[in-house]
């Protein structure tokens, strides 16, 4: 049997008559400890600050990929980079409601053209959405996302995921502007591997928009042989007879 050690039993008697006499002391302590532990967890996670411009954005949301919700008010056309997202962000407590600060938000990855600019004022414009902050532009102007909103059927029975960009390049309404790597990706840093992976995904929307020769993609490439034309509506004619509605892109409201 283990056998205690009377001066350890001292010192451990000592302590707790001290923390029975000096209770001022162990009030600061305990104080200073929850004030430093909160300030930690606020900075993490900054559940009441509203973003309004891209420095807003801490580090590591970007890095560790933190989604971000809010609603577009409105889609802003710019010269230099294309349509802008204008998003009122929501943070996790929405205490200052009355904040008039919104975020402009580039989809990333994509340069879309007035088709596009279409398409984003019938069917974003004041939707929820959700964003992934990728990377501040350089200028600060805007941050660099992407972007997601949830369809809900008419009948109110089903809802699905729509990647903004993944819908826009396979309408043919943009074009990649960022270089896809071939092969396997590997890089060892696991938020560079997560965004070439979406890129590829990206990729593949953008080759089957050229594939059926829409949007953009109608003028800019040759036709096809009529043959190979004719097979292709075909073949898309019975994928849209058979696809469910839940993987359907949402159409551009004329």
């Amino acid at each position: 049997m283990a056998v205690e050690s009377p001066v350890v039993d001292s010192y451990f008697q000592q302590f707790c008559d001290y923390m029975k006499r000096d209770t001022r002391g162990v009030e600061i302590a305990t104080y200073t400890i929850s004030g430093v532990l909160f300030a930690v967890a606020y900075n993490k996670i900054r559940p009441l600050t509203r973003f309004g411009k891209p420095s807003d954005i801490p580090k590591h949301f970007i890095r560790e990929q933190i989604p971000q919700y809010g609603r577009v008010q409105k889609i802003e056309p710019t010269i230099q980079s294309g349509p802008l997202l204008i998003v009122k962000h929501r943070p996790p407590l929405n205490l200052f409601f009355w904040s008039s600060k919104t975020l402009p938000v580039r989809v990333a990855g994509i340069d879309i053209n007035a088709n596009g600019y279409s398409w984003l004022q019938s069917v974003v414009v004041d939707r929820k959405v959700t964003f992934l902050p990728i990377q501040a532009s350089s200028s600060k102007e805007f941050a660099e996302c992407s972007v997601y909103f949830q369809e809900l059927s008419s009948d109110r029975k089903w809802h699905r995921k729509v990647d903004v960009a993944q819908a826009l390049l396979n309408l043919g309404f943009a074009k990649l502007t960022v270089p896809v790597p071939r092969g396997k990706i590997d890089s060892k840093d696991v938020f560079e591997r997560k965004i070439q992976a979406y890129f590829r995904t990206l990729a593949r929307s953008e080759n089957t928009a050229k594939e059926r020769r829409i949007g953009l993609w109608q003028q800019t490439l040759p036709p096809k042989l009529w043959p190979v034309k004719l097979w292709q509506n075909a073949l898309d004619g019975l994928a849209l007879r058979i696809m469910p509605k839940t993987h359907r892109l949402p159409e551009l409201v004329r």
